[in-house]
């Protein structure tokens, strides 16, 4: 499963098929135990955040978000990239990675066509045959992809291999208290991402703006006189326009999805009794872990699907005849239909298909995982930090070349192992793992954000990796001092070896 995971060679969802094939074939796990990898607590959740994020989407809420940040920081080349870094940061926290960076593809397009209108810079190179993009055009678009990829950490619900690296650990230690919760996630991510955004923002301004570099030709590439930033403006000012006025469907989803993140901040916060907590006190339930996140942002989306996305829906309450009312239904807040046919519902079974493996892999069946701990004892001679920056240095660089949620499927499970075999928690393994699994800057066909930039603006592949080698090096180097000294200071186990590792 791996290797056809990683080579692609059919579709990833058809390879996490197997487990049900042969598994009860070989007597290793029943078809109804198999089958229930499938569908749990994290997929649902998964699917929920799926659903949040298309209700954005439709809504036109996120292009809202982008375009004020631009008016508000400014046109010139420095202020115009980090306003699109930092909003697709942002965006990219709360829908997917991919929604985050074909988002900017056309507010990009138009700013630069701008720009190349007033002889400014030139969106594309002559190359051999066709044209390529320009340096300044691959770092617009990379930023946007780059940005997608780190925002897409910065939440529990921002990015697929969260939920991967969370469901698994789960899976392997049931018994552990719920260390990944919301709260916890995000106390730790968010730092984290802003310090490996900065990083990466400036970079970028230094390959290709000259940043710090004032006599070079890039630096006077980047100087945008007083007629170049008076376009732009009308250009962005032309776009917001065209939006009008906040629409009710905008209100209703800020308003249902910031209760959606409220409820799951305070499921089980612990630092005060959360409703997750009080249900299970309530009904004298022993389980702490009685109540999850899905159940939060599965009721949402059932109002966010309940209720119409107009006013004038109330007012069909006040027709008198027949005649009055409307010739068609009024869409809901998230319009099911319509997500329905663009949902990527084979991620579920790529999630589930991880989850399989990893519940075979336990002693009670094969204990796969005993045996891979054997091979892996030698590397209790090293130092532990020395571990996890080579843990996190091959997970980024494996992860450029294949799918980041088979990668995380391969990967941390593994890991987790490691960590166990050397006495050491494998929380803080499946931590270093599970976030560096989602960083693949250099190529495009590590995730399909790079994809989406590579197709729309002609960037060469030579372009993009060095564009993507400076992230890949820095985010190597701030993921292994976050993991090995922030992640201890939130959660303080983890340079203790607990009592549910067996």
């Amino acid at each position: 499963m791996a290797v056809f995971w990683v080579a692609e060679c059919i579709p990833l969802a058809v390879t996490s098929f197997l487990p049900i094939i042969i598994f009860p074939l070989t007597g290793i796990m029943s078809t109804s135990e198999t089958c229930a990898c499938y569908m749990n607590d994290t997929i649902m959740m998964f699917l929920g955040s799926m659903w949040l994020a298309y209700a954005v989407e439709q809504s036109g809420l996120h292009m809202r978000l982008a375009l004020c940040a631009i008016r508000c920081v400014g046109y010139s080349h420095y202020k115009l990239l980090f306003a699109m870094s930092f909003i697709t940061m942002f965006i990219s926290m709360w829908i997917t990675n991919t929604a985050a960076t074909t988002m900017m593809v056309p507010i990009n397009f138009a700013l630069l066509k701008v720009f190349e209108d007033h002889d400014l810079l030139k969106i594309y190179d002559t190359g051999v045959g066709e044209n390529v993009a320009s340096d300044i055009t691959t770092c617009y678009f990379c930023a946007a992809t780059f940005s997608a990829t780190i925002g897409g950490i910065g939440t529990l619900v921002g990015t697929a291999t969260n939920f991967v690296f969370k469901g698994l650990f789960a899976k392997m230690y049931p018994n552990a208290p719920e260390y990944l919760s919301f709260p916890k996630f995000a106390a730790f991510a968010i730092p984290y991402m802003l310090i490996m955004e900065i990083c990466v923002y400036f970079y970028l301004i230094v390959l290709y703006f000259g940043f710090l570099r004032p006599h070079s030709a890039a630096a006077r590439n980047a100087k945008m006189p007083a007629v170049g930033i008076e376009a732009a403006k009308k250009a962005v000012e032309e776009r917001y326009k065209a939006l009008g006025r906040i629409s009710i469907w905008e209100v209703l989803v800020i308003i249902l999805f910031s209760i959606a993140i409220l409820l799951f901040f305070s499921r089980s916060p612990q630092i005060f009794t959360g409703w997750g907590d009080a249900i299970p006190e309530y009904f004298n339930i022993k389980d702490k872990k009685f109540v999850k996140d899905s159940a939060a942002a599965t009721i949402v989306v059932f109002f966010m699907i309940l209720l119409p996305s107009s006013l004038t829906f109330f007012e069909n309450c006040k027709a008198k005849y027949h005649g009055e009312l409307p010739e068609k239904s009024i869409p809901s807040v998230l319009d099911w239909k319509r997500m329905n046919e663009v949902m990527p519902y084979s991620f579920m079974f790529l999630l589930g298909g991880g989850f399989a493996l990893s519940e075979a892999a336990k002693k009670e069946y094969t204990d796969l995982n005993g045996k891979i701990g054997m091979l892996l004892k030698h590397f209790k001679h090293l130092p532990n930090l020395v571990t996890i920056l080579f843990v996190i240095t091959f997970t980024i660089f494996i992860t450029n070349f294949a799918s980041n949620v088979a990668v995380c499927n391969v990967i941390a499970p593994i890991v987790m192992q490691l960590a166990k075999e050397i006495n050491q928690n494998p929380l803080w393994y499946n931590i270093a793992a599970g976030f560096s699994s989602s960083y693949a800057f250099c190529l495009p066909v590590g995730t399909p954000g790079n994809l989406v930039v590579q197709s729309a603006a002609n960037i060469p592949t030579s372009k993009m990796i060095k564009a993507g080698i400076g992230p890949t090096v820095t985010t190597i180097i701030i993921t292994w001092f976050c993991v090995c000294f922030w992640a201890p200071v939130i959660w303080p186990d983890l340079k203790l070896l607990p009592n549910w590792i067996e």
